[in-house]
């Protein structure tokens, strides 16, 4: 089944674009390994889709990386049925077997969370449930510390770091800001999406600064808007139990 949206790429571009990272010198990294004094390169999937092993891996297997996938662990091994799409064009998670692969090969399997629900307007039970669950919950799956958080929607602030911090992550992952950002005891990740309409010089663009890094910034945080919109949808969902 294809994908539909913006916030995709086919097969075919994301091999231009990683071929494109190589022949640039990069090497790729895990985000809990990224040493900035070297020429390194974080490649991330949120959501942890199923097309992330089926085309993502055999690409990045070819030019020698391993990326970062963000997985939401009410969700694993189901459709994005927390997504705004019609029964029809909800596509699969990766379960659990794909992620310990993953994980085997020397990728990195963080969290997005437990339900994919923007967590700033939670209560701090709930926050902290989405926060600890979600990371034990990998850990006891895939053998292996969590230290990454993606907080959904790219939803966060400052009430919201602290809890991430106390619940045991050392690294946030979040959208580009076009600001500053706050005094954290952990790393932020500034992050930029990769998207269907993105040639290879607009992709090496969001590598290097040039004068329409600020056009991509704002698109990102635009898409970020739209998305969150989803999330009146949510609300009137049930959250899945974690039975898996």
């Amino acid at each position: 089944m294809r994908e539909w949206g913006l916030t995709t790429t086919t097969p075919v571009q994301f091999k231009a674009q990683m071929l494109a990272l190589k022949h640039l010198g990069f090497s790729f990294t895990r985000i809990k390994d990224f040493n900035p004094a070297e020429n390194q390169i974080m490649i991330s999937f949120d959501d942890g889709y199923s097309c992330v092993k089926d085309h993502a891996v055999p690409v990045l297997e070819a030019v020698g990386g391993v990326a970062t996938v963000f997985a939401i662990t009410n969700y694993v091994g189901k459709k994005n049925s927390w997504d705004y799409f019609p029964d029809s064009k909800q596509v699969e998670h990766m379960n659990w077997s794909d992620l310990q692969a993953l994980h085997t090969l020397g990728w990195e399997i963080g969290s997005h969370g437990c339900s994919h629900r923007r967590m700033i307007n939670m209560s701090i039970k709930n926050i902290k449930r989405e926060l600890v669950s979600s990371k034990k919950k990998i850990e006891d799956k895939i053998g292996a510390e969590v230290t990454t958080f993606c907080p959904p929607y790219n939803a966060w602030n400052s009430d919201l770091l602290a809890q991430i911090e106390q619940a045991g992550y050392s690294k946030v992952a979040i959208s580009y800001p076009l600001n500053g950002l706050p005094s954290w005891s952990g790393a932020f990740v500034p992050r930029l999406g990769v998207y269907l309409h993105d040639t290879i010089p607009m992709f090496k663009g969001k590598i290097f600064a040039n004068p329409l890094a600020p056009l991509a910034v704002m698109q990102q945080q635009l898409i970020n808007l739209v998305g969150d919109g989803n999330i009146l949808e949510n609300w009137l969902k049930p959250i899945p139990s974690d039975s898996q």
